[in-house]
């Protein structure tokens, strides 16, 4: 009982209680849903079907277009979101419902994309992963720098420092991404294979959408 402690305990009780808090946001079960909740299912009803993938083509396309409306990019999109949403499907609608619940996709992830490299991610996957880098490379010169980070990550989630996001910036960046000046699409690439694949909770790219917080 944390009100029965002395100060000193209490705050030390405390202290453990953050690092286990942050441990957990930061493990591959939470990562997982994290890309469930905040990259796929973008009408939030907790399950993934085709309307989010729809969905998900227009919305790239505008965020593409900052704004403009471009029918040429909207159909390549929309190629590129049916076939990721068949391949899930595919892959993970076990009891072929049309939908995919989190755990569904876990379970898929966990056989088809754990401690895999980029090059031997599902064909979709690999895909999806390329028109996320277009979306937040918004100026279109080939890396992600600090401003296109920080924007992509709050147009997600709420945070109450900006020096939160410039930190877990910092953290995915190795000597060779500081000297282009931003992660490539190559190393994006590399470190979204990461995300999903490495269940190592201390893993550089686990900040590669800013600071987690846990999944309920």
């Amino acid at each position: 009982d944390c009100g029965r402690l002395n100060s000193r305990d209490r705050f030390w009780f405390n202290q453990y209680k953050q690092q286990i808090s942050k441990t957990m946001a930061y493990s591959w079960d939470n990562r997982v849903k994290f890309v469930v909740r905040y990259m796929y299912d973008i009408d939030g009803n907790g399950t993934l079907d085709k309307s989010d993938f729809e969905c998900l083509a227009v919305r790239n396309t505008v965020i593409e277009g900052k704004g403009d409306w471009n029918e040429a990019t909207f159909k390549k999109n929309q190629e590129v979101m049916a076939n990721l949403w068949n391949e899930i499907a595919e892959l993970a609608d076990f009891n072929k419902d049309g939908e995919v619940d989190g755990k569904e996709f876990a379970d898929a992830v966990q056989k088809n994309c754990m401690n895999k490299p980029f090059a031997e991610l599902p064909s979709a996957f690999k895909a999806f992963i390329h028109e996320a880098f277009k979306s937040i490379d918004v100026d279109g010169d080939g890396s992600v720098g600090l401003t296109e980070f920080r924007v992509d990550c709050v147009n997600r989630m709420a945070y109450k420092s900006i020096g939160d996001l410039d930190a877990a910036y910092n953290k995915l960046l190795n000597d060779e991404d500081k000297k282009v000046g931003g992660i490539t699409l190559a190393r994006y690439q590399e470190l979204y294979a990461q995300f999903i694949g490495n269940p190592d909770e201390k893993c550089p790219a686990v900040n590669l959408f800013g600071p987690l917080e846990v999944i309920n």
